[in-house]
């Protein structure tokens, strides 16, 4: 069996350990952000109306009003619900399902008190569940499910996802696939792993800068922190605010991309590992 790769921490020359992670306080950083009109109509969104195309990624803010019963025609595997409260789970496990019919009571109290607006997501209803991805910067965001479960149907490794907030993984314990979802647009926030070694993997939904093709090094400064890309190919993650969020491994890693892979909701799997063992 392979060992795990020996880690390095860097360190300043006067022994201290080098820490770059930003403040990653800003939720909505490349996506576009569309506030849901508070008019009480029942509106349809299309691309139309948020004047993107689907290969862009919306976050739908909705806020305190009344907005009526509207419906995210345009709604893909980038797109996100951002609310202005948590979304009612009645067993707290982070998925939303939505009714027998489709719909998805955005206001709901607990079971018996609905509240007044509702969603429909997809422009035939197709999304039918959410996943909870945290809460920062006065909005609770929300994702389609399908994003993580088509992932998780394909690996044997233990999955975890980043939410929007500031995470800490362990990934000493067994291989494990680290999923970010960096095609929402939103920044994760500053995440640390650590113990990252040969076997484990991370996966992003945009190709991080250095290239998309396989075997692609990915390289990152002597901090041992990673810039993640917001919802295009290979952008830079750290030119302006960081628009994916950041990870910090404690120590100068090199990764490189190992396959890629395609989900039926549209969303395309990068896979990154180490190299050596």
């Amino acid at each position: 069996m392979l060992g795990r790769a020996a880690l390095v921490t860097p360190k300043r020359p006067n022994g201290r350990f080098i820490m770059a992670l930003a403040e990653n306080s800003t939720l909505i950083t490349t996506a576009t952000k569309f506030a849901v009109a508070n008019n009480g109509v029942n509106d349809v969104y299309s691309d139309v109306e948020t004047g993107t195309s689907a290969d862009q990624a919306v976050a739908y803010v909705f806020s305190a009003g009344n907005t009526g019963d509207d419906r995210l025609e345009s709604f893909n595997h980038n797109d996100s619900v951002v609310n202005y409260q948590a979304i009612f789970d009645g067993n707290n496990d982070g998925i939303i399902n939505f009714g027998a019919n489709g719909v998805l009571d955005i206001d709901r109290v607990n079971r018996r008190q609905a509240g007044a607006d509702q969603i429909t997501v997809g422009s035939n209803q197709e999304i039918q569940n959410l996943r909870f991805l945290g809460s920062k910067d006065g909005g609770f965001v929300y994702a389609d499910y399908r994003t993580y479960t088509q992932l998780d149907a394909t690996t044997s490794k233990t999955l975890a996802e980043s939410t929007v907030n500031n995470d800490t993984f362990s990934a000493g314990d067994g291989d494990k696939v680290f999923l970010f979802d960096t095609a929402l647009g939103l920044n994760l926030g500053a995440d640390t792993i650590t113990d990252f070694g040969v076997g484990d993997e991370l996966v992003t939904t945009t190709a991080i800068h250095n290239g998309p093709d396989a075997g692609a090094l990915v390289t990152f400064g002597r901090n041992g922190v990673l810039d993640l890309p917001g919802d295009t190919n290979g952008i830079k993650g750290d030119i302006g605010p960081v628009e994916g969020g950041q990870i910090e491994f404690g120590a100068n890693l090199r990764l490189s991309l190992l396959a890629t892979e395609e989900g039926a909701n549209g969303a395309t799997y990068y896979h990154y590992g180490l190299l050596g063992a």
